[in-house]
């Protein structure tokens, strides 16, 4: 099936209820996400407090990204693809940055463990991001997860690399991360 484009050269939509939309590590890219993500949660019926939610989680979700593909250098262009079917959302946030590797600890998949991996990585972090292709401080760094958390329904995060995804980066060379975050306006 081919790809049909809408208003924006930038989103994709290749089927009813799905959209894709491959952004630059660049903090601009936030605001072209989220006026096109507004523009379909708004065509699929959402409330405004819905999409204020599922907007300030999404944004959080793309800065994470950049963020990432930031800290390692990684000019890669992030995807996000999300799907609303119904009343569900969900959204796919694909970076190439390194990852948060893991220190030992008795359970990997713990998403506590993962979030003090993530202040220990954003403590050592530059607070300098892109801008319109410009260097420009960002002073929210490291309270992404926290809030994506407390707005989403589910939230999930994995790793992909050497031709695999998974929860854990254990085993092969991770590449980036993927953010699944879901939300079902029935719920709310």
């Amino acid at each position: 099936m081919a790809m049909e484009q809408k208003e924006s050269p930038m989103v994709l939509t290749p089927s009813p209820g799905s959209y894709a939309m491959f952004l630059p590590p660049d903090m601009s890219s936030v605001r072209l996400f989220r006026q096109e993500l507004r523009k379909s949660l708004t065509e699929n019926n959402f409330s405004n407090a819905n999409i204020m939610q599922i907007e300030l989680a999404s944004d959080e979700a793309l800065t994470n990204s950049i963020s990432a593909n930031v800290s390692c250098s990684c000019e890669e262009t992030i995807i996000c693809r999300w799907q609303i079917i119904g009343s569900k959302f969900t959204l796919y946030v694909v970076d190439y940055g390194s990852g948060i590797k893991e220190k030992n600890s008795e359970e990997p998949n713990c998403f506590n463990s993962f979030l003090n991996s993530v202040k220990s990585h954003q403590s050592q972090k530059s607070d300098k991001l892109p801008y319109n292709g410009k260097i420009t401080k960002h002073n929210n760094m490291g309270k992404g997860l926290k809030i994506i958390r407390s707005l989403m329904d589910s939230v999930k995060i994995s790793f992909h690399g050497e031709g695999k995804v998974a929860e854990t980066a254990n085993g092969f060379k991770v590449l980036g991360s993927i953010l699944t975050l879901e939300y079902d306006r029935a719920n709310h």
